[in-house]
């Protein structure tokens, strides 16, 4: 029953499919169950197509070991005209994920690196298209034998597995006997969070723990969202299940100061557990310890050392409550604050999707092939908003004030 009420808040309130959509569904072949039932509810609630694109972790690695040289920084330009092509022609994404971790050994970090940054600039106009909202899309997590293991290694693997299905299911709601309707009422305290945030109209952010201490300012019309989205043409949809942040958009050329991450950062398949990041003028100057993958990343483009979003999440929401890294972004960011290197969404600027490049450029708002959620957010941090150079407390000890 979980499954298909995990389904259905999918289609209802992830991409809320409308009579006549047109839905695309990215997954692996281990959810092929959970994809059978979010067709299911899909055509039911009147979609006219489901198309699937299937996504191996295991040929993906052999890619990399076994692809010729001359082929590493190169990828298709016909996949890419044909993801436009499909976002062009209206259709919504539903992209079910879970973190991949490298079995390789160090030699093959190179060949990774290569690979992964050549797909990243192809995808960027996929990437900017859907970031900028023309169509409805939701991210969601399910299962993989591979993730279940690193979140719990003691539990043998079936176990592994149905615990973790056990943790999905209860921080999307899918176990309350009503889920969509539970699902607006969190939808509408995450708003009024953001309505608040919006109303004092900040200059800027500061974040202060025994980490960190990073001064971030805010793009003049920043706005601050929670909870759903709406389209260029004013259709709802929630694009991550599950959600706890509320999130705006910083100025690019105008963050200063140093971060720690609180939650594991995974980059092509690496997990790194330590990192400091230390910013000068909107770039990201120095890091510590050296990273190679983390250094890759950081050269992707001219966007990604520099942030494209800061998000607040209190440290007693109900995933953080879980008590578990779960090694995956979209659960962990949902337990801690974070910023985010390289894209910026258009939607945290009043009218955004009415300015042209130039003015979006002149405003500060960041655009890269890339967008990496970093956790820097713990129980000993206090945000404050800068405003006619006072301080306001917006959280302290990372939890609300406002």
């Amino acid at each position: 029953m979980s499954l298909n009420n995990y389904a259905k808040v999918i289609v209802n309130i992830g991409v809320t499919v409308e009579k006549g959509d047109l839905i695309k569904i990215v997954f692996s072949p281990e959810h092929l169950s959970l994809v059978r039932e979010i067709s299911k509810e899909a055509y039911k609630s009147g979609a006219q197509y489901v198309s699937l694109d299937v996504r191996d972790s295991e040929i993906e690695k052999d890619r990399v070991r076994f692809l010729p040289d001359e082929f590493l920084d190169v990828f298709p330009k016909s996949i890419i005209e044909n993801k436009l092509n499909d976002a062009k022609s209206g259709y919504s994404t539903i992209t079910i994920v879970a973190p991949r971790f490298s079995d390789m050994d160090s030699d093959w970090e190179e060949r990774t690196s290569i690979v992964t940054k050549a797909k990243s600039i192809a995808m960027s106009p996929i990437r900017t298209y859907g970031m900028d909202n023309h169509n409805k899309w939701v991210v969601v997590n399910a299962p993989t034998k591979e993730w279940a293991l690193q979140v719990f290694p003691d539990l043998p693997e079936n176990k592994a597995i149905e615990l973790l299905w056990t943790y999905i299911f209860e921080a999307s709601k899918s176990n309350e006997p009503n889920p969509v309707s539970t699902w607006k009422q969190h939808d509408s305290t995450l708003k009024s969070i953001a309505k608040k945030l919006n109303n004092y109209k900040f200059s800027g952010l500061r974040f202060i723990s025994k980490k960190t201490d990073l001064t971030v300012s805010l793009v003049k019309n920043h706005v601050w969202l929670g909870g759903s989205e709406t389209t260029k043409d004013g259709r709802e949809f929630m694009s991550n299940i599950p959600v706890e942040e509320v999130w705006t958009i910083p100025n690019k050329n105008q963050v200063n100061g140093y971060v720690s991450i609180t939650k594991p950062l995974i980059l092509a398949g690496q997990t790194i557990e330590r990192l400091k990041l230390f910013f000068k003028n909107g770039k990201v100057v120095r890091i510590e310890p050296q990273h190679q993958v983390v250094l890759d990343f950081l050269q992707t483009d001219n966007g990604a050392r520099m942030l494209g979003e800061v998000a607040l999440v209190s440290v007693d929401s109900g995933i953080a409550k879980m008590g578990i890294t779960f090694k995956s972004t979209l659960f962990d960011e949902n337990a801690a604050c974070h910023i985010a290197l390289g894209q910026a969404y258009i939607n945290n600027i009043l009218d955004g999707s009415m300015r042209t490049e130039e003015e979006l450029n002149e405003l500060g708002m960041n655009r890269s092939a890339v967008h990496e959620d970093i956790m820097i957010g713990d129980s000993t941090m206090n945000v404050y908003g800068l405003l006619d150079q006072k301080e306001i407390l917006i959280m302290e000890s990372g939890v609300w004030k406002i």
